[in-house]
């Protein structure tokens, strides 16, 4: 499949989910959020990178609060000069600040992509492989093959936005699970 292809994949789900009420997107983010917390590779996991949302994206935040109060290490990406993401612990809601693209960023030092042991992944489209289309800027597809072998990376997204194929490029890195409001796709039983 062509890239055209892929971005008309990408704008259909930009535009299926501009049209989510916040009723829809909270609700959905709440049944998203408990079967992250079940999901043992979370449990087990002392360091986690979630996101914050933008664009009706899935809100874990009230699980990244959740997990920090149990003694888990947060860390949420921060977008750096050269157009890669780097792992910043996230402390609370007040350090935030707005980063390039406007979304909320932590500003205290990077952590070792090596110490995290679970990443919880955004993506526009996730396919049954466990491959995904971000915005198309790659910063995910940098970013991922920099954890540990035996980090768990998690794909969060709506129900509506797993699809058969996404026609992944040879360097893309797939999830081992993904998680929606009405299902899971077990994609690597090696982490289960």
């Amino acid at each position: 499949m062509s890239d055209s292809h892929r971005q008309v994949l990408r704008d259909s789900m930009k535009h299926l989910r501009s049209q989510m009420k916040v009723q829809d997107v909270k609700g959905a983010s709440e049944r998203i959020a408990a079967r992250v917390m079940e999901l043992e590779p979370v449990r087990r996991a002392r360091t986690i990178m979630g996101f914050y949302p933008i664009h009706n994206e899935v809100d874990l935040r009230p699980l990244l609060n959740i997990l920090k109060g149990e003694g888990k290490t947060i860390l949420l990406p921060r977008v750096t000069g050269n157009k890669d993401i780097e792992a910043v612990i996230y402390n609370s809601q007040q350090e935030l600040r707005a980063g390039v693209y406007g979304i909320l960023e932590p500003q205290g030092d990077a952590s070792s992509p090596y110490t995290i042991d679970a990443v919880l992944v955004p993506g526009l489209v996730f396919d049954a492989q466990g491959y995904r289309l971000g915005y198309g800027a790659g910063y995910y597809d940098r970013f991922l093959p920099l954890l540990r072998k035996d980090a768990f990376r998690c794909g969060v997204c709506y129900e509506y936005q797993v699809v058969d194929n996404v026609h992944p490029h040879p360097e893309d890195i797939p999830v081992h699970w993904i998680v929606t409001d009405r299902s899971e796709v077990l994609i690597n039983w090696d982490f289960f």
